[in-house]
């Protein structure tokens, strides 16, 4: 058999449940026939609930901790291994559309072509004034401290960028190429700003829906300084307007979906290849959920993603719901592919034996690690740009969530006595603590998480890399050496500007 072609689209910020086929309020016809054609991982997580971070531990199959990547503003060494190596070994052009997210005078790790730029920027000093020019009102709804100051339907830089991906992608698809293709497009919704299509928008306001945990404050997050930290207390009208603008965001990540996979269809059978397409995303968005907006916590809404395949050798209509991570994907492509990724430098494991023809017998006993440094204060390379600016003292925690089974274990250094026990299979939704009724199994997993890293080590090498970031920014700016690959094609109509609120 050939080798197939192998085309991933990856999203920024999609919880896993916003999707018809997982029960969810948004209409996602392309997404749903990709699970009935293919096979869906529905208990997928990601290795760290931030972008940066998910995406370097995805490509390296290894956690945040193991490759100095626990921030955003980190970046994988050149030296650091990624799945594409032994792809690019083994005869394929490995080709990345869009966004990944990479910084510094590495930007491709393993690519072999890099088409379309990145909506974020690629050096160690942020552009701010050109960023704010391109951005205007749109500027602080990036993150999540300023994610509900624009909501409504309009145009956005996040809508305008991933409608120039998905073209170039469509674009390079309608040419022939030699070699075997590998290729991630990489769009940046979901992501806020909670700007989106009006039509859609409209659509899903009407709807008047909100998180089941809006306005809800559990003991779990009162009794944890830093998960209250992540609640934006805000009204029931702006609640509302920032749901339906996100889901009309996924709505319009799934035409995207549709588009590139009609269009990766049509290229595989003109050339006669084999081929497989799939979906992921980096991370979810709490949208909501216990007053919480955007990642950074080990709730479901933020570290449980989608992951669909379908293809040639990818059985049809088939859900595993085993825990299975982000960090599986670099080998289990590798094995589709004809090659391998693992060994003593990859915690990823290939899923292709849940492809199997058969139907596979699950026994969901893998254990699946997710990783978080919590941050406060601290220099910000966007703020530094303001005279006068002082940082304020930067405080850490990290912390580190267990998925085995049916339990969801997670805690935070320095708040060990607030360690969060979910029983999943008894109560999906995260509303009950039962870590006082089953505290052996939290012994347990308590033990298979401090197996896994040093809380105090890796809260040191975390500021070591943090010094270090403030030296490459000096360097950076004294001999100008980075590479721009920023998009930069933001039209003044898309700046703030509101169709409908």
């Amino acid at each position: 058999m050939k080798q197939p072609d192998i085309l991933l689209m990856m999203s920024d910020q999609h919880a896993a449940w916003y999707m018809g086929h997982e029960g969810g309020i948004v209409d996602t016809p392309n997404l749903d026939a990709l699970a009935v054609e293919g096979t869906r991982f529905s208990n997928c997580y990601t290795a760290c609930p931030l972008c940066v971070p998910a995406r370097m531990s995805m490509l390296a199959g290894r956690l945040p901790t193991r490759i100095g990547v626990t921030a955003n503003n980190h970046t994988l060494s050149s030296l650091a291994p990624t799945f594409l190596f032994p792809l690019v070994a083994a005869g394929y052009e490995t080709v990345l559309i869009g966004r990944m997210h990479f910084t510094g005078t590495d930007l491709r790790h393993g690519f072999m072509k890099r088409i379309g730029g990145d909506v974020t920027p690629t050096g160690w000093i942020p552009p701010r004034q050109e960023v704010q020019k391109e951005r205007g009102q749109l500027m602080s709804t990036f993150s999540t401290g300023g994610c509900l100051d624009v909501i409504g339907g309009g145009e956005s830089p996040v809508r305008h960028f991933d409608n120039e991906i998905v073209q170039d992608a469509l674009e390079y698809l309608a040419q022939p190429h030699e070699k075997p293709q590998f290729i991630i497009v990489g769009t940046f919704g979901p992501h806020f700003p909670y700007v989106a299509d009006p039509a859609l928008y409209r659509k899903y306001k009407v709807r008047g829906w909100l998180s089941p945990t809006f306005g809800e404050t559990p003991e779990f997050v009162a009794q944890n300084p830093w998960l209250k930290a992540h609640q934006k207390m805000t009204s029931r009208e702006v609640a509302v307007k920032a749901a339906a603008a996100y889901c009309a965001l996924v709505e319009e990540t799934d035409a995207f979906v549709g588009k590139v996979r009609a269009a990766f269809t049509r290229y595989t059978s003109t050339a006669g290849h084999p081929s497989v397409f799939g979906y992921f995303s980096d991370h979810g968005d709490a949208v909501g959920a216990r007053n919480m907006y955007g990642k950074q916590t080990f709730f479901e809404d933020s570290v449980r993603v989608p992951f669909l395949l379908a293809g040639d050798g990818i059985p049809a209509d088939r859900v595993i719901k085993d825990n299975v991570s982000l960090l599986d994907i670099g080998p289990t492509v590798c094995a589709l592919a004809g090659t391998t990724y693992q060994g003593r430098l990859v915690d990823g494991e290939s899923l292709t034996p849940f492809l199997a023809q058969d139907r596979f017998e699950s026994s969901n006993t893998r254990t699946v690690i997710s990783q978080y440094i919590e941050s406060r204060g601290g220099a910000s390379p966007w703020l530094a740009q303001r005279p006068g600016y002082k940082p304020e003292p930067e405080m850490f925690s990290y912390s580190v969530m267990v998925r085995q089974g049916c339990w969801k274990y997670f805690v935070y250094h320095g708040q060990e006595e607030q360690a969060v026990l979910f029983d999943m299979e008894n109560d999906p939704g995260e509303t009950r603590n039962v870590i006082a009724a089953h505290h052996e199994t939290a012994m347990r997993l308590q033990r298979v998480a401090m197996e896994v890293a040093d809380p105090t080590t890796e809260e040191l090498e975390h500021q070591d890399r943090a010094v270090m970031n403030a030296w490459l920014r000096c360097y950076e700016r004294e001999t100008g050496s980075f590479i721009d690959e920023r998009w930069k094609n933001n039209p003044p109509t898309a700046r703030g500007q509101l169709e409908v609120e």
